[in-house]
């Protein structure tokens, strides 16, 4: 088990947000970081502007790098790599350049600086150089929920330090919420984050991660473990556990070793009743405890049994987004409008999750 700490945090105010950090590490210790260069991982699905909370906000990205300073780090890299992105990836919008630039630490656009790395299954992808050029890896991740995996935290956040499009196509090879948290561990385990920070000042329900509605929540969460940071952001949902293939999958991998000790606030006391969660199937017998070890083609039979997206057309603006993102390119546009073959959709819902419109219903 390890130490996890909910602390309540009522705004983004610099001061106020530093301040509950410094408080909260009392109770869910920080990493080592004296002399040591220092990789914030942040949630930068894309650079949306911070308002939307859709992105680690800044005021949380600027206090961990005050937080790694202040105890001695000797370089600070804040990076990530969305999986549709213009060239030379600069985060303006969401307000993380501007503290970067303002700390006098370090950008890194992923895509620029990479690896080619195996995961499972012998598959290949580029994987950021940055996550092994530095010594402490910090997962500064986003309190959302996410149509695929029913909640987005500290885990899934390191899914960007692979680059770019090279994430969707991932999706053809796990075409399930579980085959697919097993390929999300396979990455998260190339270089295990060291602590985990959850920003849920303001977080997002209902159609996240990027389409869902902001809602003040009020805290942050840290722990040295970020699964056990899952965990917690998983109790103060409202979720069963057994309901997150990811936390499924860890205790298929770790057994019980990371469940959550709270250390100030339990998140299973302060559950929000009335979040908006994505609805969670009932699982059969079949497919909790046989599905699994099926092949790869009755994989993709029962992503079929999942729903499509529907697209709005009156709200559809032929951007293409969708089309670009999509693996197994389900998708074209037809009179300046997205059109869906769901004959090819896998049902992982990379479109809905780039579709800067709303016009993507899942």
């Amino acid at each position: 088990m390890a130490e996890c700490a909910i602390i309540s945090c009522n705004s983004y105010d610099e001061d106020e947000v530093y301040r509950k950090l410094e408080e909260a590490i009392a109770y869910a210790p920080f990493p080592d970081v004296d002399n040591k260069s220092v990789l914030i991982k942040t949630n930068l699905l894309s650079d949306s502007s911070y308002d939307k909370h859709i992105t680690t906000h800044p005021a949380v990205v600027k206090a961990i790098i005050e937080l790694c300073r202040k105890r001695g780090a000797k370089r600070i890299v804040v990076g990530d790599s969305p999986g549709l992105h213009t060239p030379n990836l600069l985060p303006r919008k969401s307000g993380i350049l501007e503290v970067v630039r303002e700390t006098g630490s370090q950008w890194s656009d992923f895509s620029k600086d990479n690896r080619e790395m195996v995961i499972a299954k012998g598959i290949k992808v580029p994987v950021a150089s940055a996550l092994f050029n530095c010594d402490v890896v910090i997962s500064a991740a986003k309190n959302k929920t996410h149509q695929l995996m029913a909640a987005t935290g500290a885990v899934k956040n390191m899914f960007g330090i692979v680059s770019g499009l090279n994430k969707s196509r991932l999706h053809l090879y796990a075409q399930n919420p579980d085959s697919f948290a097993s390929l999300l561990f396979s990455i998260y385990n190339l270089r295990a984050p060291d602590y985990a920070v959850i920003d849920a000042i303001i977080s997002m329900e209902g159609a996240g991660p990027a389409n869902g509605s902001p809602r003040k929540t009020g805290y942050l969460i840290l722990s040295p473990s970020p699964i056990s940071a899952d965990y917690a952001q998983c109790d103060l949902m409202g979720y069963r556990r057994s309901d997150i293939p990811l936390l499924r999958e860890a205790e298929r991998l770790y057994g019980k070793r990371h469940i959550p000790i709270y250390t100030l606030l339990d998140g299973r006391e302060i559950a929000i009743a009335d979040y908006d969660r994505v609805k969670i199937k009932k699982r059969s017998l079949f497919s909790a405890l046989i599905l699994p070890f099926l092949t790869r083609p009755l994989d993709k039979l029962m992503a079929k049994r999942r729903a499509a997206p529907r697209f709005d057309k009156s709200i559809c603006v032929g951007c293409r987004k969708c089309v670009d993102i999509c693996p197994n390119r389900a998708l074209s546009i037809c009179d300046n409008k997205a059109t869906i073959d769901t004959r090819k959709c896998i049902r992982c819902f990379c479109c809905h999750e780039v579709c800067p419109y709303g016009a993507i219903d899942v």
